[in-house]
């Protein structure tokens, strides 16, 4: 069983560590720069609020997805 909860873990923090840096270059670097670009106006960062709902968002979706990849993984190797 350990196996199994291990083997769940990597797959949660995997996609978490991967979707957590997605946000990050699109909130802090792709956001402003087109905002620069196209619109000429100052970027504001993201509120406290907003950064709580990604984050959460990214949770819920890292557990749920994790999930899913270890399920999927068990059931084509036949454990």
């Amino acid at each position: 069983m350990s196996f199994e909860l291990s083997r769940w873990l990597h797959f949660v923090i995997a996609f978490l560590i991967g979707t957590g840096l997605i946000v990050l270059i699109g909130q802090f670097l792709a956001g402003p720069l087109i905002v620069w670009l196209f619109h000429d106006i100052p970027y504001q960062l993201p509120t406290w609020n907003r950064i709580g709902r990604c984050a959460l968002g990214i949770l819920f979706i890292g557990f749920f997805a994790g999930t899913l990849a270890w399920h999927a993984e068990k059931r084509s190797s036949g454990r």
